[in-house]
């Protein structure tokens, strides 16, 4: 037995060749956690967001400094099959059963990880589930809930809505939140009262030397100014509206500026032309990319945090965000370091103003690295978890 005290995480991926901001978020808080507490992931054996394949070996290992425990996803995901099942429930008459049906396919389903935390869940000082929405956070919490704390990254989607997710905010002990107003969503969405909370938030590095000219040497892209899109690309994440604003933005620009895209290709590029996927880049050349970029865009109407964006203001760049996301309207609000859009008209009128009002550029770029130094540090972010867990210990 360790002779320290010992903390789990529950996570749908985990790992430094995963991308996700839940995934990521949580990666980063097991590795500050290691050095005063021993930190068990319980995890799946996917890479894939999508299908939940089982790709990764299954079984015990330690990753940076972290005990990362692994089970195989008994069923593959149906993307397509399960968006049809989801537009049956939300917003229409269903029964429970129909819910707990939904929640399996989602997915990923491993009962043998909520088996083995069951089991095991005596051991641990605090348990800590990342992200509301999955399987393995809902019958999770379902087994293992006397010391749970939530992390939902949670923002306003229909699933938020389903009833199942009611028992889900009513289990855990406490929550950590990313942003207020996440915390206010859940606030007014479920019972929160009179259980400790708190908006951890995340702190945000960045890099001293990103080698930005390398980063273009490598690119071929010279000294020309770019714009950049870092994370899942796909039409849930805001992809399929930015590419349609971006061509009608090419279409009218004088001199319209190249996109450069960073992650998975998870749907088609039509009409690319000006349109540059990277696809999965290391952390030290993404960090070199946003900040080599002369906008960072972030066009998600579903965001809990947005930890691209944060990257992008810490490294002085600024960000244009879509106004649907109330997490990136307060961002860009609070910090004076990003500006937003609601429609075609506006994005490319934004992009050609920054292209012109450099001292506007460079005064969105300072406000940005101010917002950041003074609310996303980890020395502060990991005092409030471990407030936390103490809290349910």
């Amino acid at each position: 037995m360790s002779r320290r005290a010992e903390v789990a995480f529950v996570i749908q991926r985990y790992g430094r060749e995963v991308t996700g901001g839940s995934e990521s978020l949580a990666r980063a808080v097991a590795a500050r956690l290691q050095p005063d507490l021993d930190v068990t992931v319980f995890t799946t054996c996917a890479r894939d967001y999508v299908s939940w394949r089982s790709e990764l070996p299954a079984g015990e290992a330690v990753e940076d400094g972290v005990r990362v425990r692994r089970f195989p996803v008994l069923e593959e995901r149906d993307l397509l099959a399960f968006n049809a099942f989801s537009d049956t429930l939300y917003d229409r008459p269903h029964t429970a059963a129909d819910e707990e049906a939904w929640l399996r396919r989602q997915g990923p389903f491993v009962p043998a990880l909520v088996d083995a935390l069951e089991r095991d869940q005596d051991r641990f000082r605090a348990v800590l589930f990342f992200t509301y929405l999955y399987y393995p956070t809902v019958a999770g919490l379902r087994a293992a809930s006397a010391r749970a704390i939530l992390v939902p990254t949670a923002h306003d989607e229909p699933p938020l809505r389903l009833h199942l997710f009611r028992e889900t905010f009513a289990l855990p002990r406490a929550f950590a939140f990313l942003t207020p107003p996440e915390a206010a969503l859940v606030a007014a969405r479920f019972d929160v009262a009179g259980r400790p909370a708190d908006v951890a938030g995340i702190g945000v590095e960045a890099p001293e030397a990103p080698d930005v000219e390398g980063f273009r040497r490598r690119r071929g892209l010279g000294a020309q100014p770019y714009l950049l899109y870092a994370g899942r690309i796909d039409a849930g994440k805001g992809c399929a509206e930015m590419l349609d604003f971006y061509r009608a933005y090419r279409a009218a620009a004088a001199r319209p500026l190249p996109l450069l895209l960073i992650g998975a290709l998870n749907m088609e590029l039509r009409d690319a032309q000006g349109v540059l996927p990277l696809g999965y880049l290391p952390e030290e050349e993404k960090a070199a990319a946003i900040a080599g970029a002369d906008v960072v865009l972030c066009p998600s109407p579903y965001e809990s945090l947005s930890i691209v964006l944060l990257e992008a203001m810490a490294a002085g760049v600024p960000t244009l965000s879509s106004a649907r996301s109330e997490v990136l309207l307060d961002h860009s609000r609070r910090s004076g370091g990003g500006l937003y859009y609601e429609g075609a008209d506006e994005f490319a009128a934004v992009l050609e103003r920054l292209q012109r009002d450099r001292d506007l550029h460079r005064a969105l770029g300072q406000a940005g690295r101010r917002y950041v130094s003074e609310n996303y540090r980890w020395p502060a972010v990991m005092a409030r978890y471990r407030r936390l867990i103490d809290a349910v210990a």
